[in-house]
């Protein structure tokens, strides 16, 4: 079903005489209903199903239209949405480097995760893209984008599961004349991070006007930002160490310090131990002295560790993307439209992770040794070394992360007599998506091949595997055949076959499948005194299917990272709603306007089970300048089918873990496995606000609202460790003890299942405000346009087993600072325009599981202690121009954008400190420019 927000009523043409931010204005709290100068039409408003021209919905919706969309100038849709207060950057080409399989972009609102929060594209459900059952947006294409709802408040009883912190609907072009063409490139001020895009649609009218035609395409490529040594604030290589239990008093247990590296491994391997500690080995199997720092432990402050690289990952991705969409409608009868739209999306993410860290025991009679480094060990009588080593030839672990993606909707809508509407429509897609390491260490493997020994015919080859000092006895059973020696010192020194058999390449592919049936009637059955009573009642059938594929090395789990699985899973779903919108009062003493609304939605799942939601709304005008609205609602996210079928071999710990029941030590090995016996997380959600537009001669541009919300969530689907899964078995919450595989080994132990289970409680609550203001300036001056939003968080909270964590206020694990602002001004004559915009973050404690100076309880001597805690505040400011020029009857517009336009840098452990959800800029000031052409 099509939903629709009210909106400016602009059309294509007449877009280009209106500046950026006064869409923006205009739209701003456009949920409270259409324009007073606009005409009268049946809308359907996003976070509701019903349809009534005067209908106010209840819940806040934040619109940005066209114009505000254009003067981002986005390569993709998450640069303009990422930008909103309520949205925190989680996953994104920008936000998540130091994971692997980046380059998707979900939409995480409240941070409360992506898959808490639901994806619409024209108000239907879009195919999944990642495993999780969210959307990558970089699969809409922007140039058809006419405008993006953002519903911030439960909306379960509207649309369904996931619409727990709230919905993001992208509503697209239905009819366009003629074409309109959009490209543009952009480079950072350090001359990287290069970027080009190509926006084309076009549409026609014909059959005599009853049927209309649309396409469109974007074609974006973008390089990427590398390593942030290629940045000042990464050039201090700062970095987190651990001063230990010994430290002198004063110094904290941690410490954020610059001067970062590695103390026990380099590019061409070092001598750790032993009288030649120290030595480090140059390209050409030489050894030099190794420049130690001040050491702890594998890292060191200060010395010297050339081309090590510790933070070896991409600021921002490289992204090249391909969207696509077509669209055709026709009136068969006066009554009755079909209409049809296909859609293809693929996005190509090329990016890396940090290097392959190993150390190794090397006999004296090791074929690829030195002969210095050999005299050096029998004068010193040696028998082996520990060479530490940095796998730098294979570029760290390079990935190429595909995500493709097509979709086809058709649909039949009508109306029945004068206030009655009806739709079907059928919808089926696909996305076919793959995580392809290009270079995968296989430990085992690795180990192998360091050990090289001489043959009978003196050849190099793998020495015997049963004597590997380098092997536990379970690599011993993951070596692979076809053994390939290799020389590990000196930059360079392995063989290529050597690193492709150490190395080779291995992947993750998953296929999403979705199926979806609806039907919905909207309309009036009668009125009230107050007005029309407004009703719409629907239903769904879905069917969801996930098939996830792995290479066998994966699948035997013996990679040193990355090892998923394969599996299947579907799920069935069945929905029937009613909604109900009941006008109480109008034009009267007390009331300008009173009005109820109410939603019930009855969901039942294949594996889960029924549910129900509902939701309770109401907005009351007492005078036309004042709007009060306040919900109530019950929303669900249904465990996803990652979270019921997901299946990832046994791999083993690096850590050393006590096994309660024989007191012994050992690596656990442990799989990952979902859990069809999860239910729906329950949230309940309160909102509750005030919208303020005077009629004030000179306030009569204002539009002003604050929002109250708070969404507390029950039985949250949380992964239980297996450490945990372990302990609590011990303590005797039997209900773990199936997840634990007992063998007769010293250890005990063989392998340890780590389910998801409804534990877990996860609050929020906080304060949204929206102001628009077009400033009172004599026509011949122009247009002065002031929005801005505003989030604050007062409470963000986890509840584990008795444990509270409040992460408002923070940045790390999942935080979110207590005050978001951004702010956009827009001054236009003539057919110029220059909109100037502003983002400011709150300064923040970076974690709230430590204690930082700053803290009251800062006590040294405490286990978490550490020197620092607390980020500073930041304000980026952009610039945004436009002028419009006419020629030959063709209208173009010439923009530009700069964006962080006084090159503000990030706090210096930003990048190292923050994994997600970093709302510091770590590229630095960037420039767009573009054009766009309409005829």
């Amino acid at each position: 079903m099509l939903a629709v927000t009210a909106v400016t009523g602009i059309t294509q043409a007449q877009a280009q005489d209106v500046p950026p931010s006064a869409a923006a204005a205009d739209t701003a709290l456009a949920q409270d209903g259409a324009p007073a100068d606009e005409p009268t039409q049946d809308i359907v408003v996003t976070g509701s199903r019903l349809q009534a021209a005067g209908f106010t919905a209840p819940t806040p919706t934040t619109m940005l239209g066209i114009e505000a969309i254009a003067t981002r100038a986005p390569v993709s849709v998450s640069e303009v949405i990422n930008r909103l207060p309520a949205v925190r950057n989680s996953v994104s080409p920008s936000a998540n480097q130091r994971q692997f399989g980046g380059g998707t972009s979900p939409v995480d609102l409240r941070g409360l995760g992506p898959v808490r929060t639901l994806t619409l594209v024209d108000g239907n459900r879009f195919t999944p893209t990642l495993e999780d059952g969210t959307v990558d947006t970089s699969l809409i294409p922007v140039g058809l984008i006419e405008r993006i709802d953002v519903v911030t408040g439960g909306a379960s009883a509207a649309y369904g599961s996931d619409a727990v912190a709230g919905v993001v609907n992208f509503v697209l072009a239905k009819k366009l004349s003629g074409v309109r063409m959009s490209a543009q490139a952009g480079i950072t001020e350090r001359g990287d991070g290069a970027t080009q895009s190509l926006n084309l649609a076009a549409g026609t009218a014909f059959a005599g006007g009853r049927g209309h035609v649309i396409a469109g395409v974007d074609v974006t490529r973008s390089e990427g930002v590398g390593i942030i040594l290629n940045r000042e604030f990464g050039q201090l290589m700062p970095g987190q160490i651990t001063y230990g239990t010994a430290r002198a008093a004063g110094t904290p247990a941690l410490g954020l310090v610059t001067g970062v590296n590695y103390s026990t491994q380099s590019v061409g391997g070092l001598i750790t131990a032993g009288p030649l500690r120290g030595q480090a080995f140059a390209p050409d199997g030489s050894t030099y002295p190794f420049q130690y720092g001040t050491v702890y432990s594998n890292l060191m402050v200060g010395g010297s560790n050339p081309g090590s690289e510790v933070f070896h990952w991409p600021i921002q991705t490289p992204l090249n993307r391909v969207a696509a969409l077509g669209r055709v409608e026709y009136e068969l009868t006066d009554g009755v439209t079909a209409s049809l739209v296909g859609s293809y999306g693929r996005t190509q993410a090329d990016t890396y992770t940090g290097y392959n860290q190993s150390s190794f025991i090397i006999s004296r009679d090791n074929a690829y040794l030195p002969a210095a480094t050999r005299a050096a060990m029998i004068a010193n009588n040696l028998q082996t070394i520990t060479v530490g080593r940095l796998l730098t030839e294979n570029g760290g672990v390079p990935q190429r992360n595909t995500f493709e993606t097509w979709r086809v909707v058709g649909g039949l809508s009508g109306r029945l007599g004068s206030k009655w509407s009806w739709d079907t429509s059928a919808q089926y897609g696909e996305s076919q998506n793959e995580f392809r390491f290009l270079s995968q260490v296989i430990p085992a493997n690795y180990r192998a091949a360091v050990n090289a020994v001489r043959d009978a015919s003196g050849n190099i080859v793998c020495g015997p595997i049963a004597t590997n000092p380098n092997l536990t006895p379970a690599q011993r059973l993951q070596v692979q055949p076809g053994c390939v020696p290799i020389n590990i010192f000196g930059q360079g020194a392995p063989s290529a076959a050597a690193l492709s058999y150490i190395a080779p390449e291995t992947y993750h592919a998953w296929t999403n499948r979705r199926l979806v049936l609806a039907a919905n009637l909207r309309g009036s059955p009668f009125a009230t005194w107050a007005g029309d009573v407004q009703v719409a009642v629907g239903g769904e059938a879905r069917r969801d299917e996930l098939i996830a594929t792995s290479d066998p090395l994966s699948l035997a789990a013996i990679a040193a990272a990355a090892n998923y699985g394969a599996y299947r899973g579907r799920v069935n779903v069945t929905e029937f709603y009613g909604e109900v919108g009941v006008p109480l009062a109008r034009d009267m003493a007390f009331a300008q306007s009173l009005e109820l609304n109410g939603a019930v939605r009855r969901t039942d799942y294949s594996t889960s089970g029924a549910v129900t939601t509902w939701k309770v709304g109401l907005t009351y005008e007492p005078i036309s300048a004042i709007r009060l609205r306040g919900t109530w609602s019950r929303d669900i996210r249904a465990p996803n089918l990652s979270e019921l079928f997901a299946y990832t071999g046994s791999g083993v710990s690096v850590n050393s873990t006590v096994n309660p029941f024989n007191n012994q030590t050992g690596a656990l090995a442990t799989s990952s496995n979902g859990n069809p016996n999860l239910k729906p997380e329950v949230a309940k959600t309160k909102s509750a606000g005030i919208v303020f537009q005077p009629d004030w001669t000179w306030a009569r541009g204002l539009k002003l609202s604050a929002d109250y919300f708070d969404i507390d969530v029950r039985g949250l689907i949380t992964q239980v460790a297996g450490t945990q899964v372990i302990a609590r078995c011990y303590a005797g919450e039997t209900v773990y003890c199936p997840q634990i595989q007992f063998d007769s080994s010293t250890f005990g132990i063989a392998n340890v299942q780590q389910l998801s289970f409804n534990l877990n409680r996860l609050r929020t609550r906080g304060l949204d405000f929206e102001l628009a203001y077009r400033l009172p300036l004599p026509e011949s001056a122009g247009r002065l346009d002031l929005r801005m939003l505003a989030t604050r968080i007062l409470e963000l909270r986890t509840y584990d087993r008795g444990t509270v964590i409040e992460r408002a206020g923070s940045l790390a694990n999942g935080g979110l600072p207590e005050w978001v602002a951004t702010a956009d001004l827009t001054y236009a004559i003539d057919g110029f325009s220059s909109t100037l915009s502003g983002r400011y973050t709150q300064a923040a404690i970076n974690d709230v599981t430590r204690i930082g100076p700053d803290d009251p309880n800062y006590n040294a001597a405490l286990p978490n202690s550490v020197n620092i805690n607390k980020f500073p505040s930041a304000v980026y400011v952009d610039l945004n121009l436009q002028q419009r020029i006419t020629a030959g009857g063709t209208e173009f517009t010439v923009f530009g954008l700069v964006e962080n336009l006084f090159d503000k840098a990030p706090p210096t452990f930003a990048a190292t400190g923050i994994l997600t959800g970093n709302p510091y800029d770590l590229i630095g000031r960037r420039y767009k420019l573009g054009a766009r052409v309409q005829f």
